[in-house]
């Protein structure tokens, strides 16, 4: 009787089992219809969509438990979902910038001399390496700095860019530097076999910060270093000019050089009235038409955010193709980062941006959890020509805040963000 009963209870375990099964699939089953069925279409707000038809626009938008790819062409999206079992982890870094190139993330890099690279998907696992350029630093009595610290134009990260499996590093350095910096391919070495002592990368190709030396009347700066193909781009504010030095990535040469006049940044020996702009930039290459977009913004005024974009040819040496201003409504003037993609093709400037809304705008108290709306112009001649929105139910991730008063944790894994929006010429 008692053998009976075990036979009894193990059968009687199998249909809850498979009860337990169904359940799940169609749990699966209901996410990933509801993904599917998501809120993706474009609405106009100006101008004719028309101005939309030369270019192919796409991207993700996604948290850690599934992401949505979206492509819109001809006023159409068009959408596929993935779903992450188990989740995924999600980046998120409060600081400016959390810079992604290639396969690492690198985030608060302190010293040239310790780059530490990170793999999202391994995260016991980072690289390090070394860069040691033959220049320094003086303080506000003309005397090398001797205090341990370092002061740079830009965070350490504006200094990195990859081309395919190669990283590049050069030292984001002001006007108080002297000597021979460079563009230095960087050696990496698992930090897992760390012994003690990092092998020095080379440089690739060096370049002079001796003109600093003078009186203050002649002056160069590095703001940061970007990839455009397989080219560098070496981006300067040099005597009050924007100055992109292009080098090919595999031999070093200098291919060519651009420079804007009127630019100055806030650390300028002099400063030009009404264009001066924050050191930070947001920066947007396409390695296909080999073009590359500069966004420096000014000081904001009455809630307008404004932005200067720069766009470059570096097909053949390097060539300023367009400068446009871009003016915007958002509460949240210190985001600098705020663009989402930028390119310039067929004679036209192709901008997304996000928009948040103001507090009066919405209920919700905390700035990160406010509704959001992504949002691309169209210029042509510096003149807007279309602006519309890419609507979508992203914001319904924020509802469950939106009487909360007292503390808010934002997490990436529940609130889903936009990722690698890419503008392209449409084939």
């Amino acid at each position: 009787m008692q053998r009976l009963g075990k036979i009894l209870s193990r059968h009687a375990a199998l249909p809850i089992f498979i009860l337990a099964l169904l359940l799940i699939a169609s749990q699966f089953m209901l996410v990933h219809a509801d993904n599917d069925n998501g809120v993706f279409y474009l609405k106009d707000h100006e101008g004719e969509q028309a101005a939309l038809s030369d270019v192919t626009i796409s991207g993700e938008l996604g948290d850690g438990f599934h992401s949505t790819l979206f492509k819109l062409f001809d006023g159409k999206v068009t959408t596929g979902t993935k779903l992450f079992d188990p989740p995924r982890a999600v980046w998120y870094n409060s600081t400016q910038p959390d810079k992604l190139k290639g396969k690492w993330r690198f985030d608060n890099i302190f010293s040239p001399d310790s780059i530490v690279a990170r793999d999202p998907n391994d995260p016991g696992s980072y690289w390090q390496a070394s860069v040691h350029p033959n220049i320094t630093e003086y303080d506000d009595s003309n005397q090398p700095r001797s205090d341990n610290t370092a002061t740079y134009t830009n965070r350490l990260e504006y200094g990195l860019a990859s081309v395919g499996d190669q990283y590049y590093f050069a030292v984001p350095s002001t006007n108080r530097y002297v000597g021979t910096s460079g563009i230095y391919a960087l050696t990496f070495t698992s930090g897992r076999d760390y012994k003690g002592q990092l092998p020095e990368s080379e440089a690739l190709a060096t370049f002079s910060l001796d003109k600093n030396k003078g009186d203050g009347s002649s002056e160069i700066q590095v703001l940061g270093l970007e990839a455009v193909g397989g080219k560098l781009a070496l981006v300067l504010e040099e005597d009050q000019k924007l100055v992109i030095r292009s080098y090919d990535s595999k031999s070093g040469e200098l291919l060519g050089e651009a420079a804007v006049s009127g630019f100055s940044i806030s650390g300028s020996a002099k400063a030009v009235q009404g264009r001066s702009f924050y050191e930070s930039y947001e920066s947007y290459s396409d390695s296909v038409s080999n073009t590359l977009c500069l966004a420096f913004m000014s000081n904001p005024d009455q809630g307008q955010v404004r932005k200067t974009v720069w766009s470059f040819d570096l097909a053949n040496g390097v060539k300023l193709l367009d400068e446009t201003a871009v003016t915007y409504p958002d509460d949240m003037e210190s985001n600098l980062r705020d663009l989402k993609s930028a390119n310039y093709a067929n004679g036209r400037l192709y901008v997304i941006y996000q928009s948040t809304e103001t507090k009066v705008e919405s209920n919700i108290v905390f700035d990160i959890a406010r509704p959001k709306h992504l949002m691309i112009r169209v210029y042509k001649a510096s003149k807007l020509q279309y602006e519309g929105e890419l609507v979508t139910d992203r914001n319904q991730d924020g509802n469950r805040v939106e009487h909360l008063a007292t503390s808010y944790d934002y997490d990436p894994m529940h609130n889903r963000e936009f990722e690698n929006i890419r503008i392209r010429p449409a084939e």
